[in-house]
């Protein structure tokens, strides 16, 4: 007796073959592309990481106005860090780009090859790879270098410029102009001091904890400070040119884990309708096995067997390909902007297990509460076939003003309301996903459009120091003071840029700093949003050069897109940096500066180079936003397809029995098949605010990762693209069961009648 389910569990599955192939096919796509993008970042991190180790990366850098021994530095500073003098000078050449030469380094940021060997004589250079690749250089070309004819014998990366920032506060990398190479010793002695930047790198001797290395870095900076030589200083922490990619990383891993969890409630969803479809079907065949000894749970197990090992066979397929070769496909993003080492093939366990366990237990879960009431009836109810109380709407004279046509298409409604519930969820979980896909594109969009005007002015030159000799700057410039300061957001460290807003300011009028107390702060939108936090709130920032430590409140939150920032006078921040009255370190202007010393600029923002970054973090993410806006459409088409079916095949007796009292098929379509039709069109109208509103509220957790933020919006377009969407599928499914319809044969009415 025992065998009966087994041998069921082939018929079974052949008869919803077409259901469960479109729901395997589903899962296969989610997880192979999920987790190739999962395992693929992972292992460019992996490389990253032991990269960091092998190659010595730096804990920071300084540089000083004139050179100094080595060991008369180590001196100055102390046997807690270990030293490297690592001077270099950015000269021309090819197509009017610069190129920064470094000597061959020993133990701190040492350069790890790509391709050929790193320089043995005087007129070989090692090269950068996305420079190389971007001038069409290879291996044995020769080039001109400053003055010299030089020859390329190596295809490098160095630790400290994954992304080759030619000052740290640029937003954008352009490999067209600027790039980074490792040349002779010998070539290097040669080089003109003049333009030389006397630059040491430095990493600690001993593991520190965060505070431990925010008071080194403060007395490095004090002790160069005291002597009047110091120039540049950079914590590994502040460093874009190397957080960069960890940022990215981590945003492609966690929009893929979103996504993957998302889509498998869908599925387990979906799993769930076709179970209970079917268990409604032979529910009598069930009540008599209850009768004779089946035991509840050997059932319940029947009917999870397949579910679960399409998912786990589905799941394993689609990790399969992806383990295979499918998470080479969001490598070449990367690749394409960062010098990173070849990835370390390498799998997190944790989230191998989430990509497997997540899709079966949402099945088995779901499937078991919808399955709870319907196993307990009684044998009794079971083989009448009384799995539900069907309540009347309306009396026959309430509804006499609807018309026979709207009456009994409001009970067939009512009559199989659990099949349009379910239509309904999965029109709202699909539409959910669908906008996903679509929004992440919208957003970046936008971004792209509003971030230009959030600059504050048509350039900003962030400054190493003020300057000294002011006379350089136009009179109708704004002097105000610009500092990072970090909280504690989701266990880690969030930079937040604080800016002192000088009395007389012409650019930021509207952010009113005059009357805020030395506690009191007020804050960009982009940080509100980002941390959640809201007015009357107190937050607490600490500044890792000056250890100073801020409790402040926040008293208004001002429209600000540009960044994570905060606002107070220029006084107050001075004060606080244990600045002079009058320091300044940005400086605001409408039109360039000519006359400032390159030494003294630490980086130019200008709204041209805003745009082309935020340009440039799309395509850096647009395999990822292709990838879930495929994946949303094809799902979206899927459960339309598979719920209106249900429906259908849900009627199909009362269909036939209508046949047999003459109604003809373009009649029995318009009762059954129209009402849900108009459904699914208003369920996707009506549903638009509410996934809009869910995805916001889960939108700040997929970019924990990125130190900025940008909101989720969704442009007129896309809400119309969705609708449209929804609707030629739901057309396209309704033609399809037309046919579905006429294939309906008179004899179903006579079969299994009670």
């Amino acid at each position: 007796m025992r065998n009966v389910l087994k041998k069921r569990l082939p018929r079974f599955f052949k008869r919803n073959i077409g259901i469960y192939g479109g729901i395997a096919l589903f899962i296969i796509l989610v997880i192979c592309l999920c987790a190739a993008y999962v395992v693929g970042n992972q292992g460019i991190r992996a490389a990253f990481h032991d990269m960091k180790d092998k190659n010595g990366l730096e804990d920071g850098f300084f540089s000083l106005a004139v050179p100094m021994d080595q060991s008369e530095v180590s001196g100055l500073l102390g046997d807690t860090l270990e030293l490297e003098y690592q001077p270099y000078v950015d000269l021309p050449s090819v197509e009017e780009s610069d190129i920064r030469v470094f000597r061959m380094r020993n133990s701190i940021d040492v350069p790890f090859l790509l391709e050929g060997s790193f320089p043995d004589s005087d007129k070989e250079i090692a090269l950068d790879r996305l420079y190389a690749e971007t001038h069409d250089l290879k291996l044995g070309d020769h080039f001109q270098v400053g003055t010299e004819e030089m020859e390329v014998s190596g295809i490098i990366g160095l630790p400290e410029y994954i992304v080759s920032f030619r000052e740290l506060g640029d937003l954008l990398a352009d490999r067209e102009v600027f790039g980074v190479a490792i040349v002779s010793d010998g070539f290097f002695s040669k080089l003109d001091e003049e333009n030389m930047i006397y630059q040491y790198a430095y990493k600690f001797k001993n593991e520190l904890s965060r505070e431990e290395v925010n008071q080194e870095n403060r007395e490095i900076i004090k002790k160069l400070g005291d002597k009047g030589i110091l120039t540049d200083f950079c914590a590994i922490g502040d460093n874009n040119r190397v957080n960069n990619l960890i940022s990215k990383l981590e945003l492609n891993i966690n929009m893929s884990t979103y996504f993957m969890l998302l889509s498998m409630v869908i599925v387990a969803f979906l799993f769930a309708l076709v179970s209970v479809h079917t268990f409604e079907d032979e529910c009598s065949f069930v009540g008599v096995l209850i009768a004779t000894g089946y035991k509840k749970k050997s059932i319940l197990r029947h009917y999870l067997t397949i579910p679960v090992l399409v998912t786990l066979i589905s799941t394993g397929i689609g990790l399969l390909l992806a383990l295979t070769f499918v998470y080479k496909i969001p490598l070449e993003s990367v690749y394409a902007y960062y010098v990173v080492p070849k990835m370390l093939y390498t799998i997190d366990p944790v989230r191998m297990a989430l990509m497997i366990g997540f899709p079966i237990l949402s099945v088995i879960l779901i499937n078991l509460i919808v399955f709870g009431k319907k196993i307990n009836l009684t044998p009794l109810r079971l083989i009448r076939k009384d799995t539900k109380k069907e309540k009347r709407v309306k009396n026959a004279h309430e509804m006499k003003k609807l018309g026979f046509l709207n009456r009994f298409r409001v009970r067939t409604v009512v009559r199989s309301k659990g099949q349009y519930i379910s239509l309904i969820i999965g029109v709202f979980l699909a539409g959910l996903l669908c906008m996903f896909g679509l929004g992440m594109r919208s957003s970046f969009d936008k971004y792209i459009d509003t971030l230009p005007g959030s600059a504050v002015a048509e350039y900003q030159y962030v400054l190493k120091s003020p300057l000294p000799d002011p006379s350089v700057l136009p009179s109708d410039v704004e002097k105000d003071t610009i500092s990072t300061y970090e909280t504690e957001y989701n266990g880690r460290m969030l930079p937040v840029n604080v800016l002192g807003i000088s009395s007389d300011s012409k650019y930021l009028q509207s952010i009113d700093v005059a009357s805020l107390s030395k506690d009191e702060i007020i804050i960009s939108d982009i940080m509100a949003a980002k941390i959640g936090i809201h007015t009357g709130d107190t937050i607490e920032i600490s500044n890792k050069l000056t250890l100073h430590t801020w409790n402040a409140k926040v008293v208004k939150i001002v429209d600000f897109e540009l960044g994570v920032y905060a606002f107070t006078s220029q006084d107050t921040l001075n004060a606080y940096l244990e600045k002079g009255e009058g320091y300044y370190n940005t400086v605001f202007s409408d039109s360039e500066i000519q006359g400032i010393d390159e030494r003294f600029i630490s980086t130019v923002v200008t709204k041209e180079k805003v745009a082309d970054s935020a340009k440039q973090m799309k395509t850096l993410m647009a395999s990822l936003i292709v990838m879930l806006t495929a994946v949303g459409i094809i799902c979206y088409v899927i459960v339309m397809f598979m719920l209106t079916k249900m429906v259908i095949e849900k009627n199909a007796l009362n269909i036939s029995l209508l046949k047999v009292f003459g109604y003809r098929n373009k009649e029995v379509n318009k009762l059954y098949l129209s009402q849900t039709q108009w459904i699914i069109i208003l369920s996707v109208i009506v549903f638009l605010p509410l996934q809009y509103f869910l995805i916001g509220k889960l939108w700040p957790g997929m970019l924990n990762s990125m130190s900025g933020y940008f909101y989720f919006r969704v442009t007129p377009l896309v809400l119309a693209i969705i609708v449209v969407l929804g609707t030629a599928t739901c057309l396209i499914t309704n033609a399809i069961h037309v046919k579905h319809v006429r294939k309906i044969d008179m004899t179903e009415a006579l079969k299994n009648r009670e």
